[in-house]
């Protein structure tokens, strides 16, 4: 070996070290003044109510404030570019969903955005869809509700996140899956769209069991059936739609924190540590379990890997009802 090239070599191997010890401080010392998580939806739906309740966990686990900030529209495209383009520093983060990472890929030919944009840090709460309607509506259950649609084609409208959410794609995998002719209308928040579900402006929304619960429990609006494997612990009355006879509604959409690709790993460690450790929390586990929500605390790379799972997943669903945004 020459000692031009011995020298470069040696060179190399401190300048690593020496980056290597740099994050190793920069995480020691983190966070040393706040932190933002930006919500790609309005204020009110249940990743704006997930975020928040991190960010308390966050800030006292962490000794700085967390704060949240809303920024809707465009199926969160515009709060997800947001994060995108954020110095990696791990002060600004992403509560992602899954439209912003699983659907709105196979949606869309350009976005502003590539997932490798981000960098996963942990998954912070798994939720299946319950369909939920206005009392007005003449149909108590699935089948009654199907009938209604074929019977009155177009005259059923569904709330919708936006073209593309994951409201949106349920949706169509219901008229897809029965042949329901159902009217899609998009708001840009779970919020006003179940504001305007129980006034009766709109008459179907796929919702969050965590909101729609309290509307159901004081008749505001009725349940026709959940998107999950099996029923709710916080809403064991409600039937699935594979007990009322479609199986293929099959759902669940997934929230969790990403901070920009390039966030030294130090640091997003550290954030995984800390988020999973709320999530194993008593209070944690016991208001996921009876808002209908589930925690599975895992790895950064077990997130990223349920990330990818999902793509493919909501990618064939994509496919096969040939949904195109652009």
């Amino acid at each position: 070996m020459t000692l031009f090239r011995r020298t470069a070599l040696i060179g190399a191997s401190l300048l690593a070290f020496g980056a290597s010890t740099a994050h190793a401080q920069e995480a020691d010392t983190y966070p040393n003044k706040p932190i933002k998580i930006v919500v790609p939806y309005s204020p009110g739906g249940f990743t704006d109510i997930l975020a928040r309740q991190m960010s308390q966990q966050l800030s006292q686990k962490l000794s700085q404030p967390v704060v949240v900030e809303n920024k809707p529209g465009a199926g969160t495209i515009i709060g997800a570019e947001t994060v995108a383009r954020a110095k990696p520093d791990g002060y600004t983060l992403l509560m992602a969903v899954t439209t912003t990472l699983s659907s709105n890929p196979h949606l869309f030919s350009k976005l502003p955005y590539k997932v490798s944009d981000f960098k996963p840090i942990a998954l912070t709460g798994l939720t299946p869809f319950v369909l939920v309607a206005n009392p007005s509506v003449p149909a108590n259950n699935v089948r009654e509700l199907i009938e209604l649609a074929r019977k009155e084609p177009g005259k059923l409208s569904g709330a919708t996140l936006g073209n593309g959410s994951s409201t949106h794609l349920v949706l169509s995998m219901l008229r897809g899956a029965t042949g329901a002719d159902i009217l899609d209308v998009p708001y840009k928040g779970a919020s006003p769209a179940s504001t305007d579900l129980v006034a009766g402006h709109v008459d179907l929304f796929f919702d969050a069991i965590t909101t729609s619960l309290p509307h159901i429990k004081e008749g505001r609006l009725k349940a026709i059936a959940m998107t999950s494997e099996k029923r709710s612990e916080a809403a064991p009355s409600i039937p699935t739609f594979r007990e009322e006879g479609v199986p293929e509604m099959l759902a669940y959409s997934w929230y969790g924190l990403l901070a920009p690709a390039g966030t030294p790993d130090a640091i997003t460690e550290k954030l995984n540590k800390v988020v999973n450790e709320a999530l194993a929390s008593p209070e944690i586990q016991e208001k996921f379990r009876t808002e209908g929500a589930e925690s599975r605390p895992m790895s950064a790379k077990a997130f990223g890997d349920l990330i990818e799972e999902h793509s493919q997943i909501w990618g064939k669903v994509i496919k096969s009802l040939n949904i195109r945004l652009d």
